[in-house]
């Protein structure tokens, strides 16, 4: 009995011996393996370099594939395909199967793998996904593709993780069909006005089928969007909308003139959707120009459309519809200020066609154009209904770049969305001067849950870069904001975003603000109640006595001392761990600045 014991732990022993040696071989062939197939794709390989990250200070190996020796002149769409072993992969359908398939589609496809570096996450090393981006194009550095006869479309680059697809050019809205009584006409008087006469050869429209595009081919009246989506995935992911502002739909914008951070969100965990503008066709076909969109006349009713095409296909691209954000910047802003509004659906566009009485399709003269005449082509009787009925069109958050005039903080309502307002002081004045001012204020006085950011030394740009007055990394502050009202089912801490004054700010008025914003909403007692945020006078360590305002729907608080505080000395704002947002999650980290008081 003794021995057939001893036999039976001497077996055990040498299972778990063997155990975590196969385990470890099973990794190493699965890696192997995966290495193995992709050599599939070998006859495509066009290129392979060793590129130099200079943000993680590493190098990686690159690879270019296309399916033929060169592309048309017209270029080809580019695909980056970012593997890295040390996150979380999302989409489950394997890289051969995904890549077999971009190649066979004739896009370019470049392959980054970071192995399994912690690092090589975003935001970390977004900068060295920048430079990759710019390389595509030859954007202040040698072109990647150029000395092997690859031409990419003008910004059409998508960078996704492995595991991800790209659904491209998806029509959401047609402006022929779904456009108000007087829209088309409104396009012919700007393609006989502004393209006609500067076309030699061309003669003017009298019908909307006779406008034609450089090739003279008939003008596009589709509107349309990019999805970037996890494939197979396991889970339903939250989705980041940028709202386009070029013809050609640029998935992450051009490359910035200081290589600066651009829209990375489908590698933080989001579907990220590129959503075309509501352009005026003879824009896209012809060149940019004072009648570049439709958004006065058709904006809200293109936008709409475009989150009820989300919300119909959300399953098909993982997408979960609790969780929406968005962005625009520029034309791009008007979309983002309509949907804002939780109650955009009893809306009404900004402007109508005065010259087409409503429900009536008759031809018109604008004044100073040419009379059109009735044909086929013009919409008879009642224009087609919207399409995608029956789904909503809500966002959750957005962040809004001025603009396209000061006209839309109309559209601002106590309910708004939280929202990041942001403004660069270098742009134009009737931007800073006029259009930021009112938008400013009308959030202020309804008392909107927002962020302003009046971005130092930047122009008409998007949030990035280091803000030395506010004392805040503008990047940074964007996610953190984004991923408190989008990834709320992670559960994860408030983050302070803004607190004024930041840092070792010199000569503080006296009068200053001392206040703190906040994402998401904040449980005010664990502020007001519970001394959350602490203001001490550095010369005897005593707090300061005082009251808390709260505005901005909870996420910013004012402190109003008792007293004026003295000049000539240094105070803290002690951001302390026991303030939690209205869910009962706790802030994870103190945080403190320090300040000082002008002596005059």
């Amino acid at each position: 009995m003794f021995n057939d014991n001893q036999e039976v732990a001497d077996m055990k022993i040498l299972i778990k011996s063997l155990i975590i040696p196969l385990f470890m071989l099973y990794l190493i062939m699965g890696s192997c393996t995966s290495s193995v197939r992709l050599s599939e794709l070998k006859p495509y390989l066009k290129k392979s370099v060793s590129w130099k990250c200079t943000n993680l200070n590493r190098t990686i190996p690159l690879n270019i594939y296309y399916l033929e020796d060169k592309t048309d002149p017209d270029g080809r769409d580019v695909i980056v395909y970012v593997k890295n072993r040390a996150w979380e992969r999302i989409g489950q359908e394997g890289d051969l199967s995904i890549l077999s398939d971009f190649i066979k589609k004739k896009f370019i496809v470049i392959t980054l793998d970071f192995g399994n570096d912690p690092k090589a996450v975003s935001p970390s090393f977004d900068n060295d996904i920048n430079e990759v981006y710019s390389a595509v194009f030859g954007y202040k550095t040698k072109s990647l593709l150029q000395d092997i006869h690859l031409i990419p479309k003008e910004y059409r680059c998508f960078v996704i993780p492995e595991g991800y697809r790209v659904a491209t050019d998806l029509v959401y809205w047609e402006i022929d069909k779904h456009g108000v009584y007087g829209t088309l006409e409104y396009i012919m008087n700007t393609y006989n006005a502004e393209i006609v006469p500067k076309m030699p050869g061309m003669k003017p429209a009298l019908t909307t089928s006779e406008m034609v595009d450089r090739k003279g081919k008939p003008f596009d009246y589709k509107i349309k969007m990019d999805i970037l989506y996890p494939s197979q995935s396991k889970k339903k992911l939250p989705a980041f909308i940028y709202s386009e502002t070029s013809q050609s739909r640029n998935a992450h914008c051009e490359p910035a003139s200081d290589g600066s951070h651009l829209n990375w969100f489908q590698m933080r965990g989001y579907v990220y959707i590129v959503m075309g503008h509501c352009f005026n066709p003879a824009t896209v076909h012809y060149w940019h120009f004072i009648d570049f969109t439709l958004d006065h006349w058709n904006g809200l009713g293109c936008y709409t459309a475009a989150l009820r095409y989300i919300y119909a296909n959300s399953d098909m691209y993982s997408i979960n519809t609790n969780y929406i954000g968005a962005m625009g910047i520029s034309k791009g802003q008007y979309a983002i200020t309509r949907l804002s509004d939780p109650n955009h659906d009893g809306g009404t566009e900004s402007k109508k066609f005065e010259s087409f009485p409503e429900g009536t399709p008759e031809p018109t003269t604008l004044p100073g154009q040419i009379v059109f005449v009735k044909t086929d082509s013009l919409p008879e009787g009642t224009p087609e209904p919207q399409p995608w009925p029956g789904y909503p069109s809500k966002i959750t958050c957005g962040w809004q770049g001025m603009g396209m005039g000061s006209f839309e903080s109309e559209y601002i309502t106590p309910d708004y969305v939280p929202t990041i307002l942001a403004c660069g002081e270098n742009d134009r004045d009737v931007i800073t001067k006029e259009a930021y001012p009112r938008f400013f204020n009308r959030l202020e006085e309804l008392d909107v849950n927002f962020i302003s950011l009046f971005m130092q030394g930047l122009g008409h740009s998007l949030s990035y870069g280091y803000d030395e007055r506010m004392g805040v990394d503008r990047y940074q502050l964007v996610i953190d904001f984004f991923d408190r009202y989008l990834k709320v089912e992670e559960k994860l801490p408030p983050v302070v975003l803004i607190i004024s004054p930041r840092d070792n700010k010199e000569d503080v008025s006296p009068a200053a603000e001392i206040s703190i914003d906040f994402a998401p909403v904040i449980d005010a007692q664990s502020i007001t109640h519970e001394k959350g945020i602490r203001i001490i006078r550095t010369k005897n360590n005593q707090e300061v006595e005082g009251s808390w305002k709260v505005s901005h729907r909870g996420t910013k608080y004012t402190f109003i001392p008792e007293q004026a505080l003295n000049k000539n000395e240094q105070y803290s704002i002690i951001v302390t761990t026991k303030i939690k947002n209205i869910a009962g999650t706790y802030l994870d980290r103190k945080k403190t600045v320090h300040f000082r008081v002008a002596a005059e």
